[in-house]
């Protein structure tokens, strides 16, 4: 599970964990045959081993991990040479299905079958680019993420409490790995950009920062957490406090600092020099393309989708044109401030959303705030997806130093976004393997898609409405192409600077904010925006097939009822999807 991020102009970032998704079947019950019993032993198998190699994984995923009594408690192996044993894994992977008859599985195999195939595919790649892995950043990196899932480790028992105690004093080895990859990214000349570097080793001190330390986020939750534990007496809880505070002085302050050292030394050895978008790192022009690809889950080539984004900004420049000229008088009507409060803004999503969406009666969730000690790093909402055996666990957070329009946001993490579509595909029972896999394109798209859709709900008069939503569209078009500029082209920053005037852009914040966004995060942006891109290719693919019987509705529920894929796998199975729900909707 993983952090995804998005900026606006002016500045918007928006922060969730990728959802899990997740046994299918067929609507009429038949026994299964070999081929499909052959099958479902095989995304069975490919669970397990995947969960009992990694304990931290698994508790997030299950609440019951009691099958899993072997389960390594630790956050994983973190090396080059892991990474480069990962093609072996996936090459056996793919002969393993090879083996298995497509022909005789049922409908709904074939869907996941089809879907493990091009996952697996997709990733084979990624060992021999290794080196350009960007896995530090301010918002999306280890060393941001992994304090908030840390906090959302839940303890059902005693047992759960000292595994989470063994993962704490397994960090220090871990983030060692990660200090060891940083030396050899950094001799392969794929080492971080400066100012990307700054931001991290600042990050990581002020995390660690003695002044604030009973304030960070790792005891202030385990203390919320602790005191929740009616199986545990008062003297046990203050106990297991003591013990909590004990391993993050002598265990987890270290690990950041020696992370902030290895940065600090890498920095002042030069490692940073001439390093700008990931073209410009050995290797990195064909890593970019990889995770283009691997990020969106579209197969076209990058030039390919370059064009397609500067089509939709032609169109969304066009259209918003029309729309200011007539009338002018529209642009004294756009305030997108809110003083509703979260709760009331989900209620009012959900009670408008219905005319366009299936409805799904009172989805539990709770709202949490993030802690202050990560308040400017990360966005101003994020969605946490529940255990697979405890499906009411939706988690949202909110920001509070981020007083953005929370309306569109929500959407976007909660409903119809993240937490509806995840609520929606689990009602369908797909088979468990599905919640292991990382289909940002789509989980992102759809919830850029629900996002902008929330407009029209938000704002009654229908101009006002689309004018937010160009906006938005507009934004995140730009930035992809900045993003492809910098980091496919070679841009640097009077590149990009230049290509943002042509768009009456030209103030230096905003600028600066753009190119260290893309240099941060490389692709991230065309995660949300060629993802969005492709629910719009594939709603308009639907339309045109459907005809005057078009449903938005019966469209949705196709859509969500496959789930996450690479959209080659959405496309070639969404007509049979839309057909069958408009026989049995």
């Amino acid at each position: 599970m993983s952090f995804c991020s998005l900026k606006k102009i002016p500045l918007l970032i928006l922060l969730c964990l990728i959802l899990c998704c997740g046994c299918s079947s067929d609507s009429k019950p038949a026994v299964p045959n070999a081929s499909c019993r052959k099958f479902d032993r095989f995304t069975s198998d490919y669970f397990d081993q995947q969960l009992t190699g990694n304990g931290f994984q698994l508790h997030f995923l299950l609440k019951d991990t009691s099958k899993y009594p072997d389960a390594v408690m630790s956050f994983g192996e973190y090396s080059y040479e892991a990474m480069k044993a990962s093609q072996k894994g996936l090459i056996s992977e793919i002969l393993s299905l090879k083996r298995i008859s497509y022909a005789s599985l049922d409908v709904k195999r074939k869907q996941t079958y089809d879907i493990l195939m091009h996952y697996f595919q997709r990733k084979l790649d990624f060992s021999d680019l290794c080196l350009c892995l960007q896995d530090l950043s301010p918002t999306l990196g280890i060393q941001a993420q992994l304090p908030v899932l840390l906090s959302e480790y839940e303890f059902h028992s005693k047992k759960d409490i000292e595994q989470y105690f063994t993962l704490l004093r397994s960090l220090p080895s871990y983030y060692a790995g990660i200090c060891d990859f940083q030396k050899k990214k950094a001799k392969h000349h794929c080492f971080l950009h400066e100012e990307t570097c700054k931001k991290i080793i600042g990050q990581c001190n002020h995390f660690i920062d003695e002044k604030t330390l009973s304030e960070n986020i790792l005891m202030t939750s385990f203390q919320s957490r602790i005191n929740a534990c009616a199986f545990l007496t008062q003297k046990e809880q203050q106990s297991y406090m003591k013990t909590n505070e004990k391993i993050i002085r002598q265990q987890i302050v270290p690990a950041y600092q020696t992370l902030a050292d290895t940065l600090s030394s890498l920095m002042t050895a030069g490692y940073c020099n001439g390093i700008n978008g990931l073209c410009t790192m050995k290797g990195g022009k064909d890593y970019y393309e990889y995770l283009v690809h691997d990020y969106t889950g579209c197969s076209r080539s990058v030039p390919e989708i370059k064009a397609q984004i500067q089509s939709a900004l032609l169109t969304d420049v066009k259209h918003l044109q029309s729309l200011l000229r007539e009338n002018s008088t529209r642009l004294n009507r756009l305030d997108s401030t809110t003083s509703s409060s979260p709760s009331d803004i989900l209620k009012d999503l959900s009670q408008k959303m219905t005319a366009d969406f299936s409805e799904f009666q009172n989805i539990p969730f709770q709202l949490k705030s993030v802690n202050q000690t990560l308040q400017n790093y990360l966005s101003p909402a994020f969605y946490i997806t529940p255990p697979l055996d405890e499906r009411s666990k939706n988690t949202i957070y909110i920001n509070p130093a981020k007083t953005e329009n929370l309306y569109p946001v929500l959407a976007h993490e909660g409903l119809p976004g993240h937490m509806y579509q995840n609520s929606f595909f689990s009602s369908t029972n797909p088979p468990k393997i599905r919640y292991l896999l990382d289909c940002g394109g789509y989980s992102e798209g759809w919830a850029v898609y629900a996002e902008l859709l929330s407009y029209s709900y938000q704002f009654p008069e229908t101009a006002v409405a689309e004018i937010h939503r160009i906006h938005s569209s507009f934004s995140l078009a730009l930035y992809c192409l900045c993003d492809i500029g910098v980091n496919y082209e070679g841009w640097n920053y009077s590149h990009l600077k230049h290509f943002l005037s042509d768009y009456n852009i030209t103030e230096d914040e905003v600028c600066n904010q753009m190119f260290e966004a893309v240099i941060e995060d490389p692709a991230n942006y065309l995660k949300y925006y060629v993802g969005y891109l492709q629910v719009i290719e594939l709603r308009d693919y639907v339309k045109n097939k459907a005809g005057s019987s078009f449903s938005l509705k019966q469209f949705h529920n196709a859509l969500l009822s496959i789930g996450p894929a690479d959209f080659d796998v959405v496309k070639k199975w969404i007509l049979y999807e839309y057909f069958n729900e408009k026989k049995t909707g």
